[in-house]
């Protein structure tokens, strides 16, 4: 049962010219359903109330229906730090991710996968432009963690941010190879089912990329290599094709 839930929230002081603002942490689960029994390993990650509220507009257009029943918080000039306020929001919040719990077309809809995954897939593309590979793998291991929750282990979003992971080991020089291994053997096992074609681009700069992790690490690269072999005579392109981290950047502009 997917359970979401806001477990706290701070106030953080702006950088720069931004202005302080409140985080509101929000933690997500799948809980057992037919026990009261909560998920071990949750995903944490914050979000502010113009995330939320961008969340609300973009579902309210898209399904206007679907979310008559929500009552969602007004933005105000002064007073957003008064703990009242805070605890309302929080409520509200909690209302409108429990719909989108409870309703697939929500989780779907475009705002809600830039909600869940936009944040930290902004400053994991920032981190790996300034080549800080192993601050980006951090992020990138909690937003998977997020987003294999909300959604299916074969959905787009899901395989784009795992093979993201991967090609973090690529554009490392191989820097990473050791701790990306268990997420490439992960991305390999999960597209073992996949047939969406375009899912299926990815599969080859994947292959490349895992065949390098191989080589660096000393492992059998035998049957990666046969496998690539059986997809060039299926006449699949499998030579001179982008970088994992190419193929995925196109695999999101289409998500």
């Amino acid at each position: 049962m997917l359970k979401f839930e806001i477990v706290s929230s701070r106030t953080v002081e702006g950088v720069d010219k931004e202005k302080k603002y409140v985080a509101y942490m929000l933690q997500v689960r799948q809980d057992a359903t037919e026990s009261r029994v909560f998920d071990p390993d949750p995903a944490n990650v914050e979000r502010r109330y113009t995330h939320f509220l961008d969340l609300y507009n973009g579902l309210k257009k898209e399904y206007p229906a679907l979310l008559n029943t929500i009552s969602f918080p007004r933005k105000i000039v002064v007073g957003n730090f008064d703990p009242n306020l805070i605890s309302t929001r929080c409520a509200a919040f909690e209302s409108l991710l429990n719909l989108i719990a409870n309703e697939s077309r929500l989780r779907d809809a475009p705002a809600a996968i830039a909600f869940f995954q936009d944040i930290e897939l902004k400053e994991a593309r920032k981190l790996i432009d300034d080549g800080k590979f192993d601050q980006a793998l951090s992020l990138l291991e909690t937003s998977f963690k997020l987003l294999n929750k909300v959604y299916t282990d074969r959905s787009r979003v899901v395989l784009s941010v795992l093979c993201r992971i991967v090609a973090c080991a690529g554009s490392s020089g191989g820097a990473l190879a050791g701790p990306v291994e268990k997420w490439a053997q992960l991305a390999l096992r999960r597209y073992e089912a996949v047939s969406d074609s375009d899912l299926l681009l990815i599969y080859i700069p994947l292959l490349h990329t895992c065949i390098s992790i191989w080589e660096t690490l000393g492992r059998d690269k035998a049957r990666l290599v046969e496998e690539l072999n059986s997809l060039r005579k299926k006449g699949m392109k499998v030579d001179s094709v982008p970088s994992l981290m190419e193929a995925v950047d196109s695999l999101d502009a289409t998500i």
